[in-house]
């Protein structure tokens, strides 16, 4: 168990790292074409940036009402696989797919967001959404808008 835990350490310690320096990870937009970004998390581990073409989308971690790993959430336009990850943002309703290179790399994105977002106040149960509340501001970072009850289905 004490090796595990270690194991893990290591694993949460390197995205850390990476993600602070900032990583390319490519964003799956509804049609199904990739799109390349650069995302990185602030030293505090409490906002997601995701820069296309010198635009910046800002993520506060705490607004974060889900993160999804492969096919969910269902009822999506965006052709999802088992690469991919989706984090749904609150109070607007929307998602934002990344496709990630394999398996381990997409389990350790949701496995850190998810812990840091729940550290940061996340709530990810149970939530159900009116409509979007503000405007949009990151254009191609989003990939899909879609209300929370309707992605999440009866889990709302």
């Amino acid at each position: 168990m004490t090796e595990q835990l270690e194991q893990a350490k290591v694993v949460v310690r390197d995205f850390v790292l990476e993600m602070r320096m900032g990583r390319r990870m490519m964003v799956l937009s509804p049609t199904g074409q990739l799109k390349a970004t650069t995302c990185s998390l602030n030293s505090e581990l409490c906002v997601l940036r995701i820069t296309r073409a010198s635009q910046v989308r800002r993520v506060w971690l705490k607004n974060i009402a889900g993160i999804y790993a492969g096919q969910e959430p269902e009822g999506l336009s965006t052709p999802l696989d088992d690469l991919c990850a989706t984090i749904a943002i609150k109070p607007s309703g929307e998602m934002i797919t990344f496709r990630l290179e394999h398996i381990n790399a997409r389990d350790t994105f949701v496995m850190c967001m998810m812990l840091f977002a729940q550290s940061q106040g996340a709530e990810m149960v149970g939530l159900s959404h009116e409509g979007p509340d503000e405007e949009d501001d990151g254009e191609d970072l989003v990939v899909e808008e879609a209300r929370l009850s309707s992605a999440v289905g009866s889990q709302a």
